[in-house]
């Protein structure tokens, strides 16, 4: 999932609370057991043993647990950032006092208004609460494979588009959707009409002002079939955008530009979740249309922009990119979205988990997200701050449902049944995990319903496997990326788990470029592990993994699953007002995914992270690979 989930990289997370509709619109506007399991590690090893390099230089594959392509989702969350959520520029968890107090400043209009003021407010004094001017930060990063928002699928690159380019809105630490370059959103009352009026002191590097004619070309880029972005399945239900993405159109017909500062976005339908999906990982990042609309739709994915972004209109600006080794982003002191941010620069940092926690531990790094093996060693450390927080994040295996061998969904019950989740959980995941079944697991008013929970049952995988009438000789290609100590160690644990009911995973470990090419971009795997997403966040974001008009590279459906039913549910869930009846309708959708098993799920990790004490202002996400969302507002203590 990458913006899609990412290949198991994660430890991604949040909890979620629900609102009225109307409420929550005025708040967006602004083996065997655990002894087998032992044996087994001790034969297979419980860690990798990667390539050592000088401390900032020396190029090694990334850290964080296995990359991935996964990733994203809008999100309704729990307990939004103190001050914006008082005003409604997040959707929080708190969710009564906050929403009644964005509900008592009238409409989504003047809701809206004082959100995004409140939310500069709120940057500037935490800013000014915080370190001295100045300075810079590093901190571990996976190796990228574009910093073009259009074709990202890892939250860890498009979080640093978003602080490069801003966007529509942003996503907060709890998964909130808040304005970004717009200082005012307007939802009409059934949620079908979203008016943007953007900040009019926006400009970008080169100077050029940014308006709504950047953010109309991003968005007919993002559709544009031809383009093969995977924003582009998020944004068919803007009026028009299918048929303009089909070149059945010359342009579409929901977005009108009444002035150079003012979108009007219709859609085809009530979409009370739209603003949730713009800021799905970190926001839609909004692309120069000055400098690349002479660029042909097929074309923008290999050009020179791709991995030089020198024209941007964020908070930092593109530096430098050294390949395999670190990004340099700079302070932007041209900003004009609000208060220029404190430090200097920011070196993310592309290094194996060894080498970086042997930086951290040096203070020649300053943040790192954490193996679960490393932390009670680091909490020692005087220097550093450990914390974990809950994710909203899945790790799972994506099984290509277009291979015909697949299709038959008692062979996945089977793959379910196989794998001892639990013993994994609690020996090699020390227990910093929930084991999941289906991805429709929060916000709080959704909770997780009480489904068919696939424990560890190796006879019956055999009987459902016989009765498929699988073939045992058959191996089964699973790729993987970057692994990190656990994954390192419970991969080959299921594998003979696996084998043990005579299923035959094949391991291979791919670059992140080939990962992405055989997952996202060609649908060319059999099985593929991968974390990510942020599905606690409301459950319509399982939409985009699961919708048939998701497929990939379009989306986020890396297996090419399509049900005519969970579509139509899908579609209702977004446009029903009432709780009660999405709660309803999305128990329906788990209740699918449960039986049917697109995925083999596994857990929902937490994030945990490591910092050091003189880094200042950074507020730890839910979703792990979205550390950045604040970065303007960091610093560090002289």
């Amino acid at each position: 999932m990458s913006e899609h989930p990412q290949p198991i990289h994660a430890q991604e997370a949040a909890r979620s609370v629900g609102l009225s509709r109307r409420m929550l619109l005025r708040s967006l506007a602004a083996g065997a057991g655990a002894s087998a399991l032992t044996a087994l590690l001790a034969a297979c090893g419980a860690s990798a043993t990667p390539t050592t390099a000088p401390a900032a230089t020396k190029a090694a594959t990334s850290s964080s647990a296995s990359t991935s392509a996964a990733g994203g989702g809008a999100a309704t969350t729990s307990a939004a950032t103190t001050s914006a959520a008082s005003t409604a520029a997040a959707t929080t968890s708190k969710a009564t006092s906050a929403a009644s107090s964005a509900a008592s400043s009238a409409a989504s209009t003047s809701a809206a208004t004082s959100a995004a003021s409140t939310t500069s407010a709120a940057a500037t004094s935490s800013a000014a609460a915080g370190g001295a001017s100045g300075g810079q930060i590093s901190f571990l990063w996976s190796k990228p494979v574009t910093f073009h928002p259009l074709f990202s699928t890892s939250g860890s690159e498009q979080g640093v588009e978003r602080l490069m380019f801003g966007a529509l809105v942003k996503m907060t630490d709890k998964l909130a959707a808040v304005p970004d370059i717009a200082e005012k959103i307007d939802v009409s009352d059934d949620a079908s009409i979203y008016t943007f009026h953007l900040k009019k002191t926006l400009k970008f590097t080169d100077g050029q002002p940014l308006t709504v004619k950047d953010v109309v070309f991003t968005i007919e880029r993002a559709v544009d079939k031809r383009t093969a972005s995977y924003w582009r399945g998020r944004l068919l239900g803007i009026k028009g955008a299918t048929e303009y993405g089909d070149q059945k159109a010359d342009s579409i017909v929901g977005l009108e530009t009444p002035d150079d500062y003012t979108l009007k976005v219709t859609l085809t339908g009530p979409d009370s979740v739209f603003l949730l999906t713009l800021g799905d990982f970190a926001g839609m990042a909004i692309l120069p249309m000055h400098v690349l609309k002479d660029v042909p739709p097929d074309q923008l994915q290999k050009h020179p922009f791709a991995l030089n972004p020198n024209v941007s209109a964020g908070a930092f600006k593109f530096g430098k990119y050294e390949t395999d080794q670190y990004l340099e982003i700079d302070r932007n002191d041209s900003y004009g979205g609000g208060p220029p941010a404190k430090l200097d620069k920011i070196f993310l940092k592309i290094l194996t988990t060894d080498v970086a926690l042997a930086q951290l531990d040096k203070g020649d790094l300053d943040m790192m997200i954490v193996p679960v093996s490393e932390v009670d060693r680091l909490k020692k450390n005087p220097n550093l701050t450990v914390v974990s927080v809950p994710s909203p994040s899945v790790s799972f295996f994506s099984l290509n449902l277009a291979k015909p061998y697949m299709q038959d969904k008692r062979v996945r019950q089977a793959m379910q049944y196989a794998m001892d989740r639990e013993s994994i959980v609690k020996n090699i995941l020390s227990g910093e995990a929930q084991v999941v079944n289906q991805t429709i697991i929060g916000p709080d008013w959704m909770g997780m319903p009480d489904l068919n929970m696939y424990k560890y049952d190796p006879n019956k995988a055999k009987q459902l496997l016989k009765d498929a009438g699988w073939d045992t000789n058959r191996k089964l290609e699973t790729i993987y990326t970057n692994p990190d100590p656990a994954t390192a160690a419970f991969l080959p644990i299921i594998q003979q788990q696996m084998k043990d009911i005579g299923v035959q995973l094949n391991l291979l470990q791919v670059e992140v470029a080939e990962y992405g090419r055989k997952l996202v971009q060609q649908n060319d795997y059999e099985v593929a592990l991968v974390g990510g997403g942020v599905f606690r966040e409301d459950p319509n974001v399982s939409g985009k993994y699961f919708e048939t008009q998701n497929f990939t590279p379009a989306g986020g459906n890396y297996e090419h699953y399509s049900n005519p039913t969970v579509d139509d549910l899908f579609k209702q869930g977004r446009m029903t007002p009432d709780l009660n009846k999405r709660k309803d309708i999305y128990t329906k959708i788990a209740t699918i995914l449960n039986d049917e098993l697109p995925w083999l799920f596994l857990w929902s990790p937490n994030s945990i992270f490591a910092y050091n004490k003189r880094f200042q202002g950074f507020k730890p996400p839910s979703y792990a690979t979205h550390q950045v969302w604040n970065a303007d507002e960091w610093s560090v203590k002289q």
